[in-house]
């Protein structure tokens, strides 16, 4: 009964999904044809509808959840409306401001609600929040490296914090807190770039070492599997960057490709050691097959038999094939550095290709060695004998190396290992094909996709285990991976068409089956396939809209109708959803959401009523908001400053201070730039002040975005010369329109 009753949640939250991302979609397409109010008032209508939706479902049997989701929506609705009130006003695209105040809104339902989406959504509105206040334009920033740098350990800290907290049981997030520790943990691997923080780089790569050990420490003593996994990813992340950067600071010199094929070694060697150690943690069974067919196995008659170290011995398979990457990537480049700089060979390429020939056949037959030993150096064999057929065209060669990578798949110890030999045969026949066929990428493409079901149907050929499921696997995710990029490079209906509903067949199959990976992963690449494609080639944002709010009713129906019909079980109100004191909070929150939406409508139509009317000059370009749909980025020439004056503003004011500007119109009607307001000055006729913020040597003043209809923006950049603007008596400023000339009567 309660996967049943997760069934009809999930339909619950695609079909709201869905119906707030049709809403999304149809005020992105900024239809002309709504007056304000005509979008704005909906909008303010629909977060009061949502929370009165909310207090109805409290109070119902088996509503929990809805009552919840609804909530959750109302906030949705709020950030939307944000956003909307921006577009209708032309306001900052995106503003740090309108993720602050959502921020305060979800960070309150949280804290009463105490709903993981909650969590999340705070968290995700913090971050934009922190990030747009320091870095509001995409492209840079003219902050120092000093300053760039403390930003981000502000930030790391700051989640630091959280995962402490988390840690602490002070709060139950499990996803906040393993996305608070891939922050930290993140921001101190990105800062030891030397690249890019030359004088800072030498304490931050201290503190990721530091942190990496301390962590990975902590979390071998409580077996935590997962961050495991993802401390040996940054540590592998790291350890490219380093050996990167020792390769650019030495220039090549001969003497790091010598010492490197040492640290090459010691690498192999200190990886085969630490998974030899995770492996002693415990007792279970870490065998190469542990756990594998539990799970596969279900759905076809097999009864499960889950095992305690199924899941650590998950972790060190792909904490292996990290090792075995890693080495492959630092130990191919060494020894292409070490042969073509330090050795004399009169045809180098004749060297590597016998080196590629016998560490890749030697690896293959020596099957005593240490497993991450022998498959470390085996990649490296064929990396640098595949790549000099390529270089030096052996093409030929290309199949002899596929046929080494094909036969360390049908004779690998565990699943893992064979799903990496079979993606490296697959992309060594693929480059095979690519010289063959002439570079015609899609019909190398058809055929690999077209080899795929005959992967999966030699799976019933073998009677050993291991093999059979590696035959399966391999086929079933190799055809639904190359037929999906299959259809971006073919760029053919015939072949969008054939991927919606083969896959959508497999789905079915199975689910039918039982096989839950199967069907988790086939539904994710369906998934992706539509949004990947609605989104970039069907129709237009309006007719998206439409299309989703349809398919978002029709799956809320569904998801009732199938609830009505299976769920019998009645699950009473929880006494925490009737609390007066949790009502009153949430109702508060939404109260204040809407003054919050209110207030700033009011003040847009009050400068819009009384305000003075000026006319700008302006260069238009044309981006995109992220929530608001297409606008035209503008530069106003009275954001240019004289030189002298910029001079002495750089020294005098930080990034980011605001200033009130005097503008002076002249006989064209145009207002130019005069100066910077100073306590007591007095307007003269004919000027008017607007208040900006002094932004990298230039001033914002806050109306340079005009949101336009989906795909008029490049026009709209053309024709527009001049903004006309209202100024409130306080200097705040609205953009009403974009002209190609000034009125003859201004």
């Amino acid at each position: 009964m309660k996967t049943k009753t997760i069934g009809f949640n999930v339909g619950y939250a695609l079909g709201s999904s869905s119906l707030l991302a049709a809403l999304v979609y149809f005020f992105a397409s900024n239809w002309g044809y709504l007056e304000r109010w005509q979008k704005l008032a909906p909008m303010t209508a629909l977060i009061v509808v949502l929370y009165g939706l909310h207090v109805w479902l409290s109070f119902r049997p088996n509503r929990l959840f809805l009552s919840r989701l609804s909530l959750l929506s109302c906030c949705l609705a709020f950030g939307i409306g944000l956003a909307l009130v921006g577009q209708t006003y032309n306001s900052h695209a995106d503003s740090y401001s309108l993720f602050a105040v959502w921020f305060l809104a979800a960070a309150a339902l949280s804290v009463v609600v105490r709903w993981q989406p909650f969590y999340v959504l705070a968290y995700a509105l913090a971050h934009a929040t922190y990030f747009l206040y320091f870095f509001p334009t995409v492209g840079g920033s003219d902050y120092s490296e000093g300053t760039v740098v403390g930003i981000m350990a502000v930030m790391a800290a700051a989640n630091g914090l959280i995962f402490g907290i988390i840690q602490a049981k002070r709060l139950h997030s499990p996803a906040i807190g393993f996305l608070s520790y891939s922050m930290l943990m993140g921001s101190a691997v990105a800062m030891s770039n030397s690249f890019q923080f030359e004088a800072y780089f030498g304490w931050f790569d201290a503190a990721a070492v530091i942190l990496g050990a301390y962590f990975t420490m902590r979390f071998i003593r409580s077996a935590n599997q997962p961050y495991l996994l993802w401390n040996g990813l940054l540590a592998a992340a790291f350890l490219v960057m380093k050996y990167v950067e020792l390769l650019v600071y030495f220039d090549g010199l001969e003497t790091f490709f010598v010492t490197g094929l040492f640290f090459v070694a010691l690498f192999i060697w200190g990886g085969a050691k630490w998974i030899q150690y995770i492996k002693s943690l415990s007792p279970a069974d870490d065998s190469p097959e542990a756990g594998m067919e539990t799970e596969q196995g279900q759905g076809q008659g097999q009864e499960s038999k889950p095992r305690n170290g199924a899941a650590r011995s998950m972790i060190v398979r792909a904490l292996s094939i990290v090792i075995i990457v890693v080495g492959t990537i630092v130990g191919s480049i060494t020894l292409l550095g070490f042969v073509l700089l330090v050795t004399e060979f009169e045809d180098p390429e004749y060297a590597l290709t016998v080196f590629g020939l016998l560490a890749s056949l030697g690896m293959l037959a020596a099957r005593k060695l240490n497993p991450i030993f022998r498959y470390t150096v085996m990649a490296i064999g064929l990396c640098i004998g595949a790549g000099t057929a390529v270089a030096a065209e052996f093409h030929w060669l290309l199949l002899a190396y596929a046929a080494i990578a094909a036969a360390a798949f049908l004779f690998g110890a565990g699943l893992a290992e064979r799903l990496m030999w079979f993606a490296v045969t697959t992309a060594i026949v693929g480059v095979w094909l690519e010289f063959t066929l002439d570079g015609e990428t899609t019909n190398v493409l058809t055929i690999l996709t077209a080899a795929m079901p005959v992967v999966w149907l030699l799976h019933r050929l073998t009677a050993d285990t291991g093999l059979r499921t590696a035959l399966r696997l391999s086929g079933y995710y190799g055809f639904l991976t190359l037929f999906f990029i299959l259809t971006f490079q073919a760029g053919r209906y015939a072949y969008d068409g054939a991927y919606f509903f083969i896959v959508l067949a497999c789905i079915a199959i199975a689910h039918r089956r039982g096989d839950l990976w199967a069907f988790r992963i086939a539904l994710a690449f369906w998934s992706l396939f539509l949004m990947w494609k609605y989104y970039d080639t069907a129709w237009k944002l309006l007719h998206k809209s439409w299309s989703l709010a349809l398919i978002g009713c029709l799956i809320m129906i569904g998801a009732y109708a199938l609830e009505r019909k299976y769920l019998k079980t009645v699950e009473p109100v929880p006494a925490e959803a009737r609390s007066r004191s949790r009502m009153l909070w949430i109702a508060a929150t939404v109260l204040a959401a809407l003054l919050i939406v209110t207030l700033q409508i009011g003040r847009s139509e009050t400068i819009i009523a009384r305000g003075e009317t000026i006319y700008l000059e302006l260069q238009p370009r044309d981006p995109r908001s992220m929530l608001q749909g297409d606008y035209v980025e503008l530069r106003y020439t009275a954001a240019s400053l004289p030189e002298v004056l910029k001079e002495r503003l750089e020294k005098q004011l930080a990034d980011g201070a605001k200033v009130t500007v005097v503008l002076t119109r002249t006989p064209s009607g145009l207002s130019v730039f005069k100066q910077l307001r100073e306590d007591g000055y007095v307007l003269l006729p004919g000027e008017s002040i607007m208040n900006g913020k002094w932004r990298w040597n230039r001033i914002e003043y806050g109306i340079e975005t005009f949101f336009v209809p989906e795909g008029t923006g490049i026009e709209t950049e053309r024709a527009a010369k001049y903004a006309e603007v209202k100024v409130g008596a306080n200097g705040n400023a609205l953009l009403i329109r974009l002209l190609p000339e000034l009125p003859a009567a201004s």
